[in-house]
């Protein structure tokens, strides 16, 4: 049998926790089904831990740049370990407070899995059946590697995967220079 709701919201992204808010707000019931990271793209492998990121590299380039402004500072580095620890304290922190904004959310119902359609008013996620009237989808992006000629013969780095790199010559090209580049690109200098 079915479990009934007025909503369901397959994503718990961007869009999903304030779809959610604003329909439980008017007193609706509403099921969040999540297959992987609540927050999506944005909180996990997108906006706040790559500008985490830029405002490292920011710091680290206004501090080699110190002397300009009358500020002795010495010799900079960059201590990637503690860059990537600082990213991933800042992610995890916004993906709890998400999780947590849904948990205790009156009338919503976070669930963790994978959502299929079983019909035009139903969901399963592995053995749960869900249903309801209105289905919203706010499914997320994967990175996709092009089909390159030689890609596929070497290391690569997605979005996701250059956010776990917690040294600065794990990558290609040379040390901190990258790091300052990275931080250039982002803000046109």
């Amino acid at each position: 049998m079915a479990e009934k709701f007025d909503a369901i919201i397959v994503g718990a992204g961007q869009a999903g926790p304030p779809l959610a808010g604003r329909l439980t707000e008017a007193g609706q019931t509403v099921a969040v089904i999540e297959r992987k990271l609540v927050g999506g793209t944005c909180v996990n492998s997108g906006c706040i831990p790559t500008k985490t990121l830029v405002a490292s590299a920011h710091a680290a380039q206004l501090a080699r740049r110190g002397a300009e402004y009358g500020v002795g500072t010495g010799e900079i580095t960059v201590d990637m370990a503690k860059v990537k620890a600082r990213k991933d304290k800042v992610m995890l922190d916004d993906r709890h407070g998400v999780e947590s904004w849904l948990e205790g959310m009156d009338g919503c119902t976070l669930i963790r899995g994978h959502a299929r359609f079983e019909g035009r008013h139903t969901i399963r996620v592995d053995d749960q059946v869900l249903e309801a009237d209105r289905i919203f989808l706010n499914v997320g992006g994967r990175a996709i590697a092009p089909e390159i000629p030689g890609l596929a013969d070497v290391d690569y780095l997605t979005n996701v995967g250059i956010l776990d790199l917690d040294r600065i010559d794990q990558g290609r090209g040379a040390g901190e220079d990258r790091f300052d580049r990275y931080d250039r690109r982002e803000h046109g200098r």
